[in-house]
């Protein structure tokens, strides 16, 4: 099957082109990655359409590059593209009208997220099959205030593009949108070789007198909860370490925050660091790694997922998490959760799994081995199989009924 893939994958000669001295959130270009990767390795041919980025102050020309990977080829094809703030919209129309013209080169469309491109794109292929990869509920209340802008907007979006899709590749259970589709598969995250192979299945043991090292991947803005871990170390008495990677900027209530942190803690918020790094950090030097994410008042598991409970996952220490990152019940037994927005109840699971520290090893160490197995580019790449052929099966069945 021919798939084009319509997601902001940033590849390698983009970024050496266009990346030098910026520092990008690259969480979603790992995803798109291992999705793609996953697709490769079925057996598909895929070709991402990219709309790019819009932080590197630049006018990108039109240009396409081919990724070598073990499962195959990876073509990327970028449109012109207007790298500057608050333009996104116009690199939507150019990535869409782009993917319209070629539209009749490939069997099935896969769009990232509820999108004006993908709105903008999904008729062209009304006779194919058409997969959303739902990773962000469109109707999250991520802003800070428990705000969603635009609204009116994105359900018209929305009630769009679902009654124009086929199935659904969803991170969460509650993102299956079963109610309105009738094909879905649960993609959570895919473990890519950069994991892999900076990971180890030492087990970790507290050391006597030293503080506890906690880690937080994403940054501190809103969404991401870290004002609420700032505000847990008041009611943590174990003494920690508190350490936070990622791209925000801290804002002056923020650092307020950090400067009320208890004498016998320690918070440093240590910016970017290159996602090889980042794993290789994880795996030497954290006992625990945790996720505040909110869950953005959308009901649980319906939210999302955020990727880097997978990539935590793969390093078999022990996970601190809100209740964003439960996905099913052989994988949340592993996880320690606590439940609302209270700093109180954060400050309380960091402490049971201190208390517990041995048995929580145990338990991470068994997830290790379950997602180093099952959420691979090849574990994920047959399920996804599975899914497109149901779909291919059912259009086909529709097809002969309706002749």
């Amino acid at each position: 099957m021919k798939i084009a893939y319509l997601t902001s994958y940033l590849g390698r000669e983009f970024l050496h082109r266009y990346g030098e001295g910026k520092k990008f959130a690259l969480s979603g270009p790992f995803k798109s990655l291992g999705l793609a990767r996953a697709m490769l390795s079925a057996g598909h041919e895929v070709t991402i359409f990219s709309p790019g980025v819009t932080t590197c102050d630049a006018i990108i020309p039109a240009f396409s590059e081919v990724e070598e990977y073990p499962e195959g080829q990876l073509t990327i094809l970028y449109c012109r593209i207007i790298s500057k703030r608050k333009v996104g919209i116009i690199n939507d129309f150019r990535i869409s009208r782009m993917l319209r013209r070629m539209a009749r080169y490939f069997d099935a469309l896969v769009y990232y997220n509820i999108c004006l491109s993908a709105a903008l794109t999904v008729r062209a292929f009304s006779d194919k099959i058409r997969v959303l990869e739902y990773e962000d509920n469109v109707f999250n209340k991520a802003l800070e205030g428990d705000r969603n802008s635009f609204e009116f907007f994105k359900r018209k979006l929305y009630n769009f593009l679902i009654a124009r899709t086929d199935g659904v590749m969803s991170v969460c259970l509650g993102l299956q949108l079963k109610d309105r589709l009738k094909y879905s598969v649960l993609t959570p995250g895919v473990i890519n070789d950069e994991v892999i192979n900076n990971v180890s299945e030492r087990v970790n043991h507290l050391r006597p007198g030293e503080p506890v090292h906690i880690i937080l991947a994403g940054g501190v803005h809103y969404s991401k909860g870290g004002d609420l871990l700032v505000k847990s170390m008041q009611y943590i008495k174990t003494p920690c370490v508190v350490s936070v990677y990622g791209n925000c900027d801290l804002t002056p209530a923020m650092e307020s925050l950090i400067e009320s942190v208890p004498s016998y803690h320690k918070f440093e918020f240590n910016g970017y660091m290159p996602h090889a790094e980042l794993i290789k950090m994880f795996d030497k030097t954290a006992d625990i790694l945790i996720n505040t994410t909110r869950s953005m008042h959308v009901g649980p598991q319906a939210a999302g997922f955020p990727f880097k409970m997978m990539e935590y996952a793969s390093t078999g220490r022990p996970i601190v998490s809100s209740e964003i990152g439960r996905l099913d019940d052989d994988y949340n037994r592993h996880i320690t959760y606590y439940e609302g927005e209270d700093p109180k109840a954060i400050a309380d699971a960091i402490e049971d799994v201190i208390s517990n520290y041995n048995q929580k090893v145990d338990l991470a160490l068994e997830l290790q081995k379950k997602v180093l197995k099952e959420y691979t580019v090849k574990g994920i790449g047959v399920r996804i199989n599975d899914f497109l052929t149901n779909i291919q099966h059912g259009k086909s069945m529709v097809k002969k009924r309706i002749g």
